[in-house]
């Protein structure tokens, strides 16, 4: 019986900003500047008093990072201190402690009272003006800026009167074509996952170790892995469980190695003055909640539910301390901040909000709704609708990257091409039409086809490989293009990525094991989405699951790996389809089959005995012969 979906065709318009700010930032922003013109006020009075040198020199470096020393004398010192404090703010945005540019600011101000000499009064006078002089120019800016996305705005949105964008239905078995086959070369490069992920818990060889709080960070090679895995699971093998499913379960599981969460720790105390050590009930932390919780929805969606049972996810500090989580409180941690932030968005790093990495939160919220009925996500989608639609996007339709939560402040590094393209992807789940709008927008202004190569417009985020902090190759940007051409349904564009990457990259081959020799291993894990993905893979993943005849019918439950390698997996939820491929030489080889009907005889073709029967736990064992590529199938007699 043909399934058949309920897409929709919608038309969504850029929103019309007519403020130059939209109104939680705005609140922050005066917030903020009230705070600084209370400082300046306090640092100007006492040269208005005449309190001597020190003072003065102190106060003008409350009024303006070195503006005690430039008064007292020494300018190189002063360009230094701003120096500094420039590098205090980078050091907070990266790392998260919110309380060194204020050490910075106060330590230099100390510094100028130290070396105090009295000073001009132009430069008394110098030292008080620069600081309102730039506020009030960063304004000005601001407003010519903003006046020039509204322009673009109205322009882009004469043209997206006409676009209709197409948001996808749940999909049927026969729809969307939604299990494939592995080809060779797909499955070396998932014999590189398999690989990391299917050695010991405790060990992390292969994985890239620079540090543990942002990009390169071992957790997000372990997200990456893990929703490579499962969207290689959902689109190839949806009816084979075994290794696959353990590499899974390795992957989620490693995240609970200290070496891998305890960052917390330390960024809770030094972004948040707070010592609490608890990853999940403890706020800004949406890095791990939302990025472990979407990977055990995807795992769960494909197999079974024990990270939702209690203390299934406990993170553990020590002997006597440690954090009993589930799939369930890591969801609930995310609605409670949803709720809790007046963005809506919350921050990753304290203070910081990412629009990606809320992505993730929305789709462990969404995953969870469905799964356990819960209304996580739809109780406060409203409100992440509004925000992004609002606080975090620029008039001309680009997303704002990250928004500090305190001063509300952002940039424009933030908005490049492959900011979006990343974004565009993983809201596609839970916000497709924005999704697929930003998608367009790149399609028209930023992506570039030549000569069969496809590229981005030439930006410092586009020649970055956030995996190991490398400029150079754009392989990153190439990879993120991949998985959201696949996604949206843009295959050719995907098909022109993915052979240039194949065929322009230098590739590393190892024991079978492919990968991209000048690239991450970040990169190299979401090349696995990208190339396993399909039209609405994530979407289909995160909102509808699995149909009920794969997580029902016969599956493939244990292969030798690597000596089988899975091609392809599927069942209608009576018979069972496989594609088998030696993962070296040829062999005689077992595999096992479970969730049959107990007693049952089944036809086989393809293993070396043509029947089978299910014993009383539903399982039969296949013995094959294993020296090319075979089909087997197991289907119920009569």
């Amino acid at each position: 019986m043909t399934t058949m979906t309920t897409d929709q065709t919608v038309r969504l318009l850029l929103p019309t900003h007519t403020r130059a700010l939209p109104p939680v930032t705005a609140r922050r922003q005066r917030r903020a500047i009230l705070t600084y013109g209370a400082l300046w006020a306090l640092g100007a009075l006492p040269g208005l008093l005449d309190l001597g040198a020190a003072w003065t020199a102190a106060g003008l470096g409350l009024a303006l990072p070195g503006g005690g020393l430039l008064w007292g004398g020494h300018p190189v010192l002063a360009v230094a201190a701003v120096l500094v404090l420039v590098l205090s703010v980078f050091t907070w945005w990266a790392t998260g402690p919110t309380v060194l540019p204020p050490l910075v600011w106060l330590g230099t101000a100390g510094l100028g009272a130290a070396l105090a000499d009295p000073g001009s009064s132009a430069a008394q006078t110098a030292a008080l003006v620069a600081g309102p002089a730039l506020v009030v120019a960063a304004a000005v800016v601001h407003r010519f800026r903003h006046a020039r996305q509204v322009r673009a705005g109205a322009r882009l949105n004469e043209r997206l009167a006409e676009v209709d964008f197409v948001i996808t239905g749940p999909p049927g078995l026969d729809v969307r074509v939604p299990v494939a086959e592995h080809t060779e070369a797909d499955l070396a490069h998932l014999r590189y996952g398999l690989d990391l992920a299917l050695q010991p818990l405790d060990s992390f060889e292969g994985f890239t170790r620079i540090d543990q709080f942002r990009e390169a960070a071992t957790r997000y090679q372990l997200n990456a892995l893990g929703y490579g895995l499962a969207m290689s699971q959902f689109t190839r093998t949806p009816a084979f469980s075994g290794y696959l499913a353990e590499a899974q379960r390795n992957a989620i599981e490693k995240m609970l190695d200290r070496r891998i969460w305890g960052y917390w720790a330390l960024e809770n105390a030094w972004g948040n003055l707070d010592l609490d050590r608890d990853p999940v009930d403890n706020g800004e932390n949406i890095m791990l909640t939302g990025f472990h919780g979407l990977m055990v929805g995807m795992y769960e969606s494909l197999n079974d539910d024990r990270y939702s049972r209690p203390g299934a996810l406990t993170y553990r500090w020590d002997g006597t301390t440690d954090y009993a989580n589930d799939y369930g409180t890591l969801a609930s941690s995310i609605h409670r901040n949803v709720q809790a932030s007046p963005f809506a968005l919350f921050p990753c790093e304290p203070n910081w909000i990412y629009t990606v990495c809320n992505t993730f939160g929305m789709n462990t919220m969404r995953s969870h709704d469905r799964l356990h009925g819960t209304d996580y996500f739809t109780a406060v989608e409203d409100r992440l609708r509004t925000s992004y639609e609002n606080e975090f996007l620029r008039p001309d339709g680009r997303i704002i990257g990250v928004r500090s939560s305190h001063l509300g402040l952002s940039w424009n590094l933030w908005a490049g091409p492959s900011i979006q393209i990343t974004t565009s992807y993983w809201m596609h789940a839970a916000l497709p039409d924005i999704a697929r709008r930003t998608w367009w927008l790149l399609r028209e202004h930023d992506l570039r086809r030549d000569s069969g190569t496809v590229t981005t417009r030439p930006t410092v985020s586009a020649r970055l490989d956030p995996g190991n902090y490398q400029l150079g190759t754009d392989t990153y940007s190439q990879v993120v293009t991949l998985m959201a051409a696949r996604e949206h349904g843009d295959e050719d564009l995907a098909a022109e990525v993915q052979r240039g990457l194949d065929e322009q990259q230098e590739i590393a081959e190892a024991d079978g094991a492919r990968r991209y020799a000048n690239a991450s291993g970040l990169a190299n894990l979401y090349s696995l989405l990208g190339r396993y993905g399909r039209h609405s893979a994530l979407r289909d993943l995160v909102v509808f699951g699995a149909p009920e005849a794969w997580r029902a019918g016969p599956r493939l439950a244990e292969a030798a790996y690597p000596d089988v390698l899975v091609a392809k997996a599927v069942t209608d939820g009576r018979a069972l389809d496989l594609v088998l491929r030696p993962g070296a030489s040829a062999r005689r080889t077992v595999v096992r089959v479970d969730r049959l009907v107990p007693g049952h005889t089944y036809d086989v073709h393809g293993a070396l005995l043509p029947t089978c029967t299910a014993g009383a736990d539903g399982t039969a064992d296949l013995e094959i012969d294993l020296d090319g590529r075979l089909e087997v199938r197991v289907a119920p007699r009569g």
